[in-house]
């Protein structure tokens, strides 16, 4: 593949919609709303063509795994089994209303997914529990507002001391928000600034891996 068709008109074609998002997010002009509109539900449907190439890439990976017999390859069968199945009860019918659809995403998928956020609670209290040591008095800091923070959210604080909820609440309130405050300034910043690299061609990641200047 020649360098114009692999690099240029991507930069070229990245650089055109970067330029008109930014442009419509800082300047009320209602001309470039529109544009924005419309390169919105162009990303709609040119993602409802990519899924399509992401299950075939899916399947085919799998079934390479699965014909080598490599490491928990029942896994990746059943995966696809399981996917195969979501897909055909979905399409039967009216779109995603099948009985046995529903049953298997409200009786199966959904518990999974309990499960799988309720798991991060033990990974969350093994981190507490290494981040609440006063090494130093930073981490004494950390410790004093995450105990206080802790116990205004749980119903026995307040019944401990009701003063409790009051100075949670203001760390929350006055260090939590301005941390966060300056935390989204950040995020935007950042968003310009790789805007701006990508409108002058400099942001090269997406570019089968090119990396940027």
């Amino acid at each position: 593949m020649s360098k114009f068709l692999r690099r240029d008109i991507p930069l070229a074609i990245t650089a055109f919609l970067t330029f008109f998002m930014l442009a419509e997010y800082f300047i009320d002009f209602p001309a470039l709303g529109k544009i924005g509109g419309d390169i919105r539900s162009w990303g709609v449907v040119i993602s409802a063509f990519v899924l399509p190439i992401g299950i075939f890439t899916l399947v085919r990976n799998n079934l390479s795994i699965i014909r080598r017999r490599e490491k928990n390859w029942p896994y990746y069968l059943w995966s696809l089994i399981v996917m195969f199945i979501m897909i055909i009860t979905g399409l039967i019918g009216d779109l995603g209303k099948h009985p046995i659809f529903l049953w298997l995403y409200d009786n199966i998928f959904v518990h999974l997914s309990s499960t799988m956020y309720s798991i991060l609670a033990f990974f969350i209290t093994t981190a507490s529990a290494r981040a609440f040591r006063a090494r130093n008095i930073d981490a004494a800091l950390v410790l004093i507002s995450g105990v206080f923070v802790i116990l205004t959210v749980a119903p026995i604080g307040e019944i401990i001391w009701p003063g409790i909820p009051v100075i949670g609440n203001w760390f929350l309130d006055v260090p939590n928000m301005a941390g966060m405050r300056g935390i989204i300034i950040g995020i935007g910043l950042g968003i310009l600034a790789i805007g701006i690299r990508t409108i002058l061609g400099y942001e090269r990641g997406q570019l089968m891996g090119e990396k940027g200047e």
